[in-house]
């Protein structure tokens, strides 16, 4: 299982959208900088960065993986 934290992505463009039309004068690149203020590593992660890992899970290479969760959320999970 691949456990996906805050990426970047249409969905929270949409949530952007929506915040600027209320009240708020944030770039888009400037509201995940906000947000990224809450992820350990500091900053959203991207699209090709999941994708990177499910690429590798599907490849031979994982072929002995089994079982396991993977989180990709820059920290934000508080396991090891």
């Amino acid at each position: 299982t691949v456990c996906i934290g805050l990426i970047k992505s249409m969905q929270h463009e949409r949530r952007w959208e929506a915040a600027n039309e209320k009240d708020s004068n944030l770039t888009l690149d400037a509201w995940y900088e906000e947000m990224g203020k809450n992820v350990p590593l500091g900053r959203v992660g991207d699209a090709k960065e999941a994708g990177d890992l499910i690429t590798f899970l599907v490849s031979d290479r994982a072929a002995f993986i089994t079982g396991v969760s993977v989180n990709i959320d820059g920290g934000a999970s508080p396991v090891v």
